[in-house]
């Protein structure tokens, strides 16, 4: 039997958020059984708090420092260090399925290999995966999902929470129950959802190895990442009005307001919606209005 690593990833999702760390919201049986019978690092930190430098650490093995994706919109160099490689130079098949994001996902001009490929459709890989398929939020984008819900349901590319409006800023619609911005109800059905098919494309990819082969696949979950647009049949699964807000939420005004003030000076103006965080957040955004059930 040859050597299997699967390494599975979520996107935006908090430590305690599974059950195994204390989570009481979602259940998470399988990933609290691999909890129990391995080894939970209950002690690790991120490099940095958004997407493209945490991946790049994670393929490169680097801080933020030494492969310098200091932000979102800051590709990794091609040229840079991937476990993937010193995998495949070993003998092992290397796959990443899901969300890379090594790469900008704006990209109009096709600059970037990964957005190539997710175009055309190629699947030869990149940065040492000797194959890959990639997904984002959503049916936007140059991957291979999109392409795959562009060409077998066109019918679903509406269904989706659209992040850019049509000035090609971040959106901010509101929706759901109460209003809250990047909120969609999803009539796309499950099995069309990018995590199926996440899943699907990566057993697909596993059914095709031989026992004897060593492989190495990163299947990678774009969820639960922003815009929220579950397909509508899995919205019953938890009732957000049965939920206590967290441990410690001040959910009074002043309160929040004499938090923030105790910060640097950016955090107040973020709050007050006149600072934009990052070129992935809502350009008119005010967190300050929202309320805690948003």
């Amino acid at each position: 039997m040859g050597r299997k690593i699967l390494f599975i990833t979520t996107d935006q999702m908090r430590y305690d958020a599974i059950g195994a760390n204390g989570g009481n919201v979602a259940r998470t049986p399988n990933i609290d059984s691999f909890a129990a019978n391995g080894i939970s690092y209950d002690r690790a930190q991120p490099q940095n708090v958004v997407c493209m430098p945490s991946r790049a650490t994670m393929v490169t093995g680097q801080n933020v420092g030494t492969h310098g994706v200091w932000m979102n919109g800051v590709p990794l160099p091609v040229e840079s260090p991937s476990v993937a490689a010193v995998l495949s130079e070993a003998g092992y098949r290397t796959a990443l399925i899901g969300k890379s994001h090594f790469e900008p996902l704006l990209d109009p001009f096709l600059r970037f290999e990964e957005n190539r490929q997710g175009f055309s459709g190629a699947t030869e890989g990149h940065r040492g995966f000797d194959h890959m398929e990639l997904a984002t939020h959503g049916a936007a984008g140059f991957t291979h999902y999109s392409r795959w819900i562009r060409q077998n349901h066109p019918e679903a590319i509406g269904m989706f929470f659209q992040v850019l409006d049509g000035d090609l800023e971040v959106s901010d619609v509101p929706g759901g129950d109460t209003g809250a911005p990047q909120i969609k109800r999803n009539a796309v059905p499950r099995d069309w959802y990018h995590t199926d098919w996440v899943a699907d494309r990566t057993i697909s990819w596993l059914d095709g190895l031989n026992a004897d082969d060593d492989w190495f696949c990163w299947m990678s979950f774009p969820d639960p990442h922003h815009p929220w647009d579950p397909p509508e049949s899995e919205v019953h699964r938890v009732d957000w009005r049965e939920l206590d807000l967290p441990v410690g939420y001040p959910q009074n005004q002043a309160e929040r307001e004499a938090i923030i003030d105790a910060k640097p000076r950016h955090w107040r103006l973020w709050y007050d919606g006149k600072l934009v965080s990052n070129y992935e957040a809502p350009g008119k955004w005010v967190p300050a209005t929202l309320t805690a059930d948003q």
